[in-house]
């Protein structure tokens, strides 16, 4: 009889604290993606921009390889392809081709730095501003073999990625100068 009586009583138990156990809604999921994203987005931002002013304006031309961007070019493509990425894939915007070029910008750092702080305001803002439940809404990365399609969470993770990606190449030409790179940090 007392083993019955313990084991109703664990049942019991477990299934009480598992009937509590709510559900959590895509639009929960959404909103905490928002908040803990737009933390990551804005420490993104800061050390971008400690990588961008830790090269003097006099290096912004270096080339670790003739094959490769320049310095300032290789930030520049950190601006403009997140611009490009923020306004076609997650706001659905065509893009202007009314731009300057990677090789304009990137030749004077007080331009890059500006179109750093532009970018990433605008990607800040408009994570802070999306609807939750369009988070969720495909988007087709149609100059990728086989045209793959993401939602725009995912949208924010491939910015989020390519930003990582050519800021750890321009980590290199700061040290092929000579420079100290910023302290690394994780999100």
């Amino acid at each position: 009889m007392k083993k019955s009586l313990l084991f109703f009583t664990i049942v019991t138990l477990f299934l009480s604290a598992t009937s509590c156990k709510k559900e959590i809604t895509p639009e929960e999921k959404a909103f905490v993606f928002k908040k803990s994203f737009v933390k990551i987005l804005e420490n993104a931002k800061e050390y971008t921009l400690e990588v961008a002013e830790a090269m003097p304006q006099e290096d912004y031309t270096y080339k670790v390889s003739d094959s490769v961007r320049t310095f300032g070019e290789q930030i520049a493509h950190i601006g403009l392809s997140s611009q490009f990425i923020l306004g076609k894939f997650i706001k659905g915007e065509t893009p202007s081709q009314d731009k300057k070029s990677e090789q304009e910008i990137g030749a004077s750092k007080e331009e890059t730095l500006l179109l750093l702080n532009i970018v990433f305001d605008d990607a800040i803002e408009t994570l802070k501003n999306i609807e939750e439940n369009s988070l969720g809404e495909k988007i087709v990365i149609d100059f990728i073999p086989g045209k793959p399609e993401f939602t725009k969470q995912e949208g924010f993770y491939f910015l989020r990625d390519h930003i990582s990606h050519h800021r750890g190449q321009a980590i290199v030409y700061l040290r092929a100068k000579g420079q100290k790179a910023p302290q690394y940090r994780a999100f």
